[in-house]
């Protein structure tokens, strides 16, 4: 396998974070009384805040308007962030990428405000030449476009690029622009990674690596 490219998605990829939004986004909901099906929050791993927060308007309570649900989840998640970790394993994988000179990016569904929070307690850009968020793109996970402009950035061929999701809508979103797209089991159990599409399913960034013979 001939890997020239990486695009990383970032929540639960290179940053043990979506635990975080996920309980970010049910406290706002949990405080204002609103009532939500049990499976709602995984039904939404791997897209951004606002298309949670207009489900929710749509379909379970009008009362709020969308910036004001945005806001108090930021303020919960300012709170929490600095519980968060790089995931296991990414560094010593994000080493041996930047060792190889291989082009590489993060393509996110989270918001510029939320990197910046991210990056004070662990500096990711460091590591990464470019960076996709919410607002680099109109359209977003499952839908291709952000990784379509990631490609363009970095130059990459969808031939010869790897992107490293762990949610159903990024691995939909990733074999659209038609690359290669590996499920990493931080979120979501295989099952449904493969059922999305993934090429592959890992466990661990050392199994990704030994498959790809990184090293």
């Amino acid at each position: 396998m001939i890997i020239k490219t990486i695009l990383f998605d970032f929540d639960g990829v290179v940053v043990d974070s979506e635990r975080l939004h996920l309980k970010a986004l049910g406290e706002v909901l949990h405080n204002h009384g609103i009532s939500y099906p049990n499976d709602l929050l995984n039904d939404f791993v791997g897209k951004n805040d606002s298309l949670f927060y207009q489900y929710v308007i749509d379909n379970l309570n009008s009362s709020y308007e969308l910036d004001y649900l945005l806001k108090q989840k930021n303020k919960i998640f300012d709170k929490i962030v600095r519980e968060l970790q790089p995931i296991d394993g990414f560094l010593d994988f994000i080493d041996i990428v930047i060792q190889k000179n291989i082009p590489r990016a993060i393509v996110t569904s989270s918001s510029g405000e939320t990197l910046k929070m991210v990056s004070e307690i662990f500096p990711f850009q460091n590591y990464i030449d470019i960076v996709v968020c919410e607002e680099d793109t109109t359209r977003h996970k499952p839908h291709p476009e952000p990784y379509l402009l990631a490609l363009e950035r970095t130059g990459g061929e969808k031939e010869t690029t790897l992107i490293i999701e762990d949610s159903a809508n990024g691995i939909k979103a990733g074999k659209s622009a038609g690359c290669i797209v590996f499920g990493l089991t931080t979120s979501l159990p295989r099952k449904p990674l493969l059922e999305a599409g993934a090429d592959k399913v890992f466990d661990s960034y050392k199994e990704i690596s030994d498959f790809i013979h990184l090293e």
